[in-house]
């Protein structure tokens, strides 16, 4: 998992977003060295901090690890949110140009990082989330996000084939078994029937009540991929239950 900038500029909302941030610090770095006498101690070292948070959303965006880094970032913006909207009172009210654009500086700073609250803190399947088209393709970046409509029409397109090769199967060592049978007879490989193979839950989901094709997972949990074309996969679990859930909640098992 290298650093890839291509997974910034493939995200017009990211790239955008982080522009805003780093446009909005230079003006007020710029702005600031112009006036130095004016400026407060703890204004340096704001805008160092807020430096080190963008390059921090550049480094996990770019090697695909915002999801393990989400709570840390949301924390860190919280402080830069807090130190920033103080400097802004106190320098928007300066009677020197200088300073105030530098505040209107801190003030895209401020909106932006605002808006990376809403991106981090969205949970999936809001619209934000959806908006934002996140995923666990290596091109996007990880947050636990998915197209429903997409996944709901590739749902219905194999839960036919799923139920008839789950049929006299009680538990997922009997399907994954039987699909190993199958493949040494035909001498083809395995995934080349089904695709189907085992999986373990990164984190726990809980299935949406108002959709009955969604499943709920538990951390650890080992199941089948029946289909995972998609951002939301089609599982079996050893209970016997068949449904949807995230992608990125799942991860495969090698054998």
């Amino acid at each position: 998992m290298g650093f890839q900038l291509r997974r910034l500029y493939s995200s017009p909302i990211f790239s955008g977003t982080l522009g805003l941030i780093f446009a909005g610090l230079l003006v007020s770095l710029i702005c600031a060295c112009f006036k130095t006498v004016y400026i407060e101690a703890t204004t340096w070292f704001m805008i160092v901090y807020l430096f080190m948070l963008a390059f921090a959303l550049l480094v996990t965006i770019c090697t695909n690890t915002l999801h393990k880094y989400r709570l840390a970032l949301l924390a860190m913006i919280s402080i830069g949110l807090s130190l920033n909207v103080g400097h802004i009172g106190y320098y928007i009210n300066a009677s020197v140009g200088v300073l105030q654009a530098m505040s209107a500086g801190l003030i895209f700073v401020e909106i932006t990082l605002f808006f990376w609250v809403l991106i981090l803190g969205s949970g999936p399947g809001t619209y934000l989330a959806d908006l934002c088209d996140t995923g666990a393709d290596g091109m996007g970046n990880t947050l636990p996000m998915a197209n429903v409509s997409k996944a709901r029409t590739s749902y219905r397109q194999t839960m036919n084939m799923a139920t008839n090769a789950a049929a006299g199967a009680s538990t997922i060592t009997d399907y994954y078994s039987s699909e190993l049978n199958q493949s040494v007879m035909s001498g083809k490989p395995r995934d080349s029937i089904t695709g189907v193979y085992k999986a373990r839950a990164l984190y726990a989901y809980d299935a949406n009540p108002d959709d009955p094709n969604e499943v709920s997972i538990a951390k650890d949990e080992v199941m089948l991929v029946i289909d995972d074309s998609g951002k939301w996969w089609q599982v079996k679990k050893d209970d016997g239950s068949v449904g949807i859930a995230p992608s990125n909640y799942i991860t495969r098992i090698l054998s």
